[in-house]
């Protein structure tokens, strides 16, 4: 069983500085065993050469992007065996590849994507199951407190038929 899977997507423009900040937030994510990083993909595009740089990882536990994310990172060579694998191993998903993915880009530009397993969820839904309760929402909001989404608990209390 696992917990809720968020897909994460986040764009940056040719003059974005990483200097190590992703992999950082990457490794303080899971470092709490609160979420487990499914899978971790970062794709840029060259505005040199047009060349693509990629790297899709698959999480073995905690702290297992770390090093081949700053070896992407920092060397070259690395950098492009990283990019070979990814692109070899891409699977089109509805026709799209992680190549186009790349070619979408403009000069300069890259995508990082993060599948997020919301691991505490897990716990909570299996205490709530034994306790003889049962989930009724499960969905990200914009809201700074419960106030902010009073309709949806009224719904929610109500029931289906309320």
């Amino acid at each position: 069983m696992t917990g809720p899977v968020q897909l994460l997507v986040y764009r940056f423009g040719a003059q974005a500085a990483y200097e190590g900040r992703l992999v950082g937030a990457l490794e303080r994510m899971e470092s709490g065993g609160t979420v487990r990083i499914v899978e971790a993909l970062f794709i840029t595009h060259d505005a040199d050469t047009g060349e693509l740089a990629a790297i899709d990882l698959r999480s073995r536990g905690a702290g297992s992007l770390v090093s081949p994310l700053i070896g992407f990172r920092l060397d070259e060579s690395e950098r492009r065996r990283a990019t070979q694998r990814a692109l070899r191993a891409d699977g089109d998903a509805d026709g799209v590849s992680l190549a186009d993915v790349g070619a979408a880009l403009a000069p300069g530009a890259a995508i990082a994507a993060v599948l997020v397993e919301h691991v505490w969820a897990r716990a909570l839904e299996d205490a709530v199951t034994q306790s003889g309760g049962s989930p009724v929402a499960g969905e990200f909001v914009d809201a700074a407190t419960l106030a902010d989404v009073a309709p949806r608990l009224r719904a929610a209390a109500a029931g289906p038929d309320g």
